[in-house]
């Protein structure tokens, strides 16, 4: 009995397939890709930005490979640019997928369908949409970069510079707000700046499929104050004549949706701001009583601003912020709430309240 079973065992152990890995020295490593309109309708243009190991990590000059390829769909364009280098191509490592402006103001499900499904790329990469197109994007190297697509990678992430102009969206979240109820998807847009210089300082709000909207710098900054917590960024008060700006140290965001049995549906917005003076266009002194006064000021112009920027959201019909979400969640009815919603969208109100703090005038007296 031990020997048929041995024998089983032997034969069944002949069947199985060897494994499939690759040394690292036998690989190129995909950081980034591209995606732009093709030159035949309804083609795709894709582009990869390769890394090619060097074997010292401490090398300065670290060789980057661009491929690209067009083809009706982006399955093929990948597996013929396999062709065209010696060794595999790696996607484990990608961290950047961007649109071309063309693409994303077509259709943007079909990549990031295509994205989704993909079995080696991961679910945490960012989306961002390059202007003018992906690949020019893709094509700047800024002096400060060491490693290949570092800099675009350290932006996007946030591990590197912490802007108030940049929004990470990362490819689980679009999906989850293209297909969630109650919430529209936003992309951050990557303007190139010639071959060493690129410019991320808007965001473009999609409906489930397309941009709708681009939202200016300044836009941006107060969506990104309303959508996180502790946003570092500067923002401007106008006092008896002058000109400050005040740093903000700490900032939170809260909001709530009111809706009465009598009269319009209203979201109340409650912002919260601890800061520190950071510049006067006047050299006198900045006293304990102008500090309040000029806190008073940057509450009522924030208010003015963010009043401006959510009338201007609700016109265009798009929720970034998820409020038929919030709305959703509060209400129990899943046959008609949304429906409810979108009667009610359309005619809220909003209040806001800001309150500035501005601790000390950043010099010692």
């Amino acid at each position: 009995m031990r020997r048929v079973l041995g024998g089983i065992g032997i034969t069944l152990l002949l069947l199985l397939s060897g494994c499939d890995f690759k040394e690292i020295d036998l690989r190129i490593f995909v950081l980034a890709i591209g995606v732009d309109q093709g030159a035949e309708e309804g083609g795709f243009k894709i582009s990869l930005k390769l890394a090619i190991p060097q074997g010292d990590v401490t090398k300065i000059d670290e060789k980057v490979q661009i491929l690209t390829e067009e083809s009706p769909n982006i399955s093929e364009a990948l597996r013929r640019m396999k062709s065209r280098v010696e060794k595999e191509l790696d996607y484990s490592h990608c961290k950047s997928i961007v649109l071309g402006e063309a693409v994303a103001r077509k259709d943007i499900l079909h990549v990031m369908d295509w994205a989704v499904r993909r079995r080696d790329m991961q679910l945490i990469l960012n989306f961002a949409i390059g202007r003018p197109e992906a690949l020019q994007v893709l094509q700047v190297r800024p002096e400060s970069e060491r490693i290949p697509s570092n800099s675009l990678i350290l932006a996007m992430s946030g591990q590197g510079t912490e802007s108030p102009f940049i929004s990470s969206v990362y490819s689980f979240q679009l999906m989850r707000n293209i297909y969630e109820k109650g919430i529209d998807p936003i992309l951050p847009i990557i303007e190139a700046k010639g071959e060493k210089e690129f410019l991320i300082n808007k965001i473009a709000l999609l409906n489930n499929e397309k941009i709708k909207m681009v939202l200016t710098p300044n836009e941006t900054r107060i969506y990104n104050l309303l959508s996180r917590p502790n946003l570092r960024t500067n923002l401007p008060a106008h006092s008896e004549g002058v000109m400050y700006q005040y740093y903000t140290e700490r900032s939170s965001s809260h909001y709530k949706i009111l809706t009465p049995e009598h009269g319009k549906a209203t979201i109340r917005y409650h912002i919260k701001i601890k800061g520190i003076l950071e510049e006067s266009s006047s050299p006198d002194l900045v006293t304990h009583s102008m500090l309040e006064k000029i806190a008073v000021a940057g509450g009522k112009e924030l208010e003015a601003d963010v009043l401006a920027l959510l009338t201007k959201i609700q016109a265009s019909g798009l929720d970034p912020f998820g409020w038929g979400l919030h709305y959703g969640a509060r209400h129990f009815n899943n046959d008609t709430e949304m429906e409810v919603w979108e009667g009610l969208y359309a005619g809220l109100d909003f209040q806001v309240k800001a309150e500035v703090n501005i601790k000390y005038s950043g010099l010692i007296q």
